[in-house]
């Protein structure tokens, strides 16, 4: 009895004496400064995404470079996608968010065009910083709205990759659409008659000719399979030149093998099934039309031959004015078992450019904010 009482006695003391270790010594929870964040530009060549919280897929991570990419490439506007587990020890996720902008630099230096969307699992919070030179495209209103719309339904639902997409595509047709605002700021100046002629009839002329080039007739069989790149097309049917109808696409989603839906998934390839209403009666009976994106983001699978290959970029060693710098570059098909990784040499910077970026985290342009956008929880 007595030895019962003490075993009760020396367990009631040892839990007693847990409970106030963890009161006088609690566990440092694991601190994540701005610093720590990988730089997508620095460790995945041509990358736009840094996924630290593991809530996206491959597909998603590819399909958000894509957007971005040609984003950049049309006007120069950067966009980065960050998610992390929490922000702690910062004051709260928006600082965190507006640091790490600015380590960055995102966006192009005297332009500060840039945006940093970042997601934070563990605060169930997001934050979309704007750039000084967005502002007006974006202003915090908007960015609201995308965030309410776009984004926090999905996450509620704990659909992240939806609502990561969903938000940045929002993103990317605001800060794609035509500016004006540049031109229309600037004092106005008197420009002789000639000029506004000659500037007029260039852009008939460009009008004209782009006009020609996206509606001209292509004429393909009332039932086959054809592969294209670029933008649609209008279609005749070379047999009796009917204009072609386009076809349900719920219908041209039930042929797709399951390798055509992973490269549709990517983002690599895309249908349209198109069917002559003289010619072919039937709704089964059409012409299967595959479009290829021209993005050097994907690459065809030497193993299965599917355009599923997605491919990423680390440097393992920056190039400097004085030696060559080494890159390690990894392909992985999202179809078969396949990857492949290989060394690459990364050439010695010239004389008088610098691999990074003023005094931010390098990779990006250089830009700034000064705290605009909005964030939500879900």
């Amino acid at each position: 009895m007595k030895i019962n009482l003490l075993k009760k006695l020396e367990s009631t003391l040892l839990a007693s004496s847990l409970c106030l270790a963890v009161f006088l010594f609690p566990l440092k929870s694991e601190a994540l400064t701005v610093q720590e964040v990988p730089n997508p530009r620095q460790e995945v060549y041509g990358a736009w995404v840094t996924d630290m919280a593991e809530i996206l897929t491959d597909s998603t991570e590819a399909q958000l470079n894509q957007m971005i990419e040609e984003l950049e490439a049309k006007n120069g506007t950067e966009i980065a996608v960050v998610t992390v587990a929490e922000t702690a020890p910062a004051a709260s996720p928006k600082e965190f968010t507006t640091e790490l902008f600015n380590y960055w630099g995102i966006g192009k230096k005297e332009q500060d065009n840039g945006v940093l969307f970042l997601i934070s699992v563990g605060d169930r919070r997001v934050e979309i910083e704007t750039g000084y030179g967005v502002e007006g495209i974006l202003p915090d209103a908007k960015v609201g709205k995308i965030i309410d719309t776009k984004i926090k339904p999905q996450f509620k639902q704990g659909d992240f990759d939806g609502g990561t997409l969903a938000g940045t595509k929002a993103l990317v047709i605001a800060l794609g659409s035509d500016r004006t605002s540049s031109v229309s700021d600037k004092p106005s100046q008197n420009i002789p008659a000639t000029g506004f002629l000659l500037a007029g009839g260039i852009l008939a002329l460009a009008i004209g000719t782009a006009v020609i080039l996206m509606s001209r007739r292509v004429r393909i069989k009332p039932i086959g399979r054809s592969r294209l790149s670029g933008g649609s097309r209008i279609f005749f049917c070379a047999d009796c030149q009917q204009k072609m109808k386009k076809v349900d696409n719920a219908k041209v989603q039930s042929m797709l093998s399951q390798p055509e839906k992973i490269a549709q998934d990517l983002g690599s390839l895309r249908f349209q099934g198109w069917r002559c209403p003289k010619c072919s009666q039937d709704d089964e009976r059409f012409h299967f039309i595959t479009y290829v994106s021209s993005s050097p983001q994907f690459k065809q699978c030497p193993k299965c031959n599917e355009l599923t290959v997605t491919w990423t970029k680390k440097i393992l060693e920056q190039a400097t004015h004085y030696s060559s710098g080494q890159s390690l570059i990894t392909d992985k098909c999202h179809c078969c078992n396949y990857s492949r990784q290989g060394k690459e040499t990364i050439p010695r910077l010239p004389p008088g450019n610098s691999s990074w970026s003023g005094s931010s985290g390098g990779g990006f342009g250089g830009g700034s904010s000064g705290g605009g956008g909005a964030g939500g929880d879900w």
